[in-house]
């Protein structure tokens, strides 16, 4: 449940939100962004039984345009839409207080971002480091490790080393990204 708490808070913290606590203005730019938190809400309430009012039941949304009728009563309809109404709006709450919170980082990050693309160093630099450390490397950390062990090695990835890369037992999701840098600057330097 956290997990789906973080991404709806993600991306309803989205354009509008920021432009309408830094800004004082709301934009027509969340629509996306409130399609995203509905559907993800929704598939709570209605279909993974997170929701304590609908309870332990899943409806899932059928993909069919011909279907005309719902496989619940007018009324359970009305308690999925007022508890999917009720979690948006707590959400969207939560993302706002967050935003005020912190109204002034953002505000510096929007600025830097006008100046240049912004890099890990930059987000520290504002941010500070995170608030919580893992006990693992990120995909993240093991990409960059890489990324300046290739460049210390100026090492390329030959075509047997990516085929030996797809077979291994080992194979991590950061490895497609080594595998494309490889081809890639091999294909750069036969042209």
């Amino acid at each position: 449940m956290e997990h789906f708490e973080a991404a709806i808070d993600r991306i309803i913290g989205g354009l509008e939100k920021k432009n309408r606590v830094l800004l004082g203005k709301i934009s027509t730019g969340a629509q996306n962004d409130l399609e995203k938190v509905t559907k993800m809400i929704y598939a709570q309430v209605a279909v993974y039984g997170f929701s304590e009012k609908v309870g332990l039941l899943s409806f899932p949304q059928r993909d069919d345009a011909f279907e005309m009728t719902k496989p619940y009563s007018s009324k359970t309809s009305a308690v999925i839409d007022n508890e999917v109404r009720e979690w948006v709006a707590k959400a969207y709450d939560r993302t706002v207080k967050l935003i005020e919170e912190h109204k002034e980082p953002v505000a510096m990050i929007a600025e830097l971002s006008l100046e240049k693309v912004l890099h890990q160093d930059d987000l520290v630099r504002v941010l500070g480091e995170r608030p919580f450390k893992t006990s693992e490397p990120t995909n993240y950390d093991r990409f960059k490790q890489w990324f300046q062990d290739g460049d210390k090695k100026n090492r390329e990835v030959t075509e047997s080393e990516c085929v030996e890369i797809g077979r291994s037992s080992t194979f991590k999701p950061e490895m497609p990204f080594i595998i494309l840098l490889g081809l890639e600057k091999k294909m750069r330097n036969s042209y």
